[in-house]
């Protein structure tokens, strides 16, 4: 017996072993099953986000603690609904409108504190927003 089998076989084993962890962490995920219906989901959904929208239209705008106050409401808000909602669509728009009132919500308290030159991507924000919120309105018909 060769004094290199047993290196040669522990070898072969690592190697298949390192071939079978990638295999396994390249495998795709189990697709996913929603355990809520678009319809429950906007029900969990439509509270908060008519309540935040409320709350953020009536907010003066003029007034820069009002609106940093707001918004920070506005992210608070989705941030707690967004545990609530176990279906892929209506997750989807509430990602879009919680990324949009992040941005909003960091550019309104830099502004409160004076900071103008921090309100950046506050297009993008808002095109986010109006985007999610129209396809909010068009999934969950509110």
């Amino acid at each position: 017996m060769s004094a290199f089998r047993p290196a040669r076989a522990a070898g072969t084993l690592l190697v298949a072993a390192a071939i079978a962890a990638i295999t396994v962490g390249c495998t795709p995920a189990a697709p996913r099953h929603d355990t809520q219906t678009v319809a429950a989901a906007c029900a969990t959904l439509s509270g908060a986000v008519d309540g935040a929208m409320t709350d953020f239209a009536e907010a003066d705008a003029a007034d820069p603690a009002a609106a940093a106050t707001a918004t920070a409401a506005v992210r608070t808000t989705l941030r707690q609904v967004s545990g609530s909602i176990d279906n892929a669509r209506v997750e989807a728009i509430v990602a879009d409108l919680r990324a949009g009132f992040d941005v909003l919500a960091d550019a309104s308290a830099d502004a409160a504190a004076g900071d103008l030159d921090g309100a950046t991507g506050l297009a993008d924000a808002t095109d986010r927003i109006r985007t999610a919120v129209s396809d909010y309105h068009d999934l969950c018909g509110r």
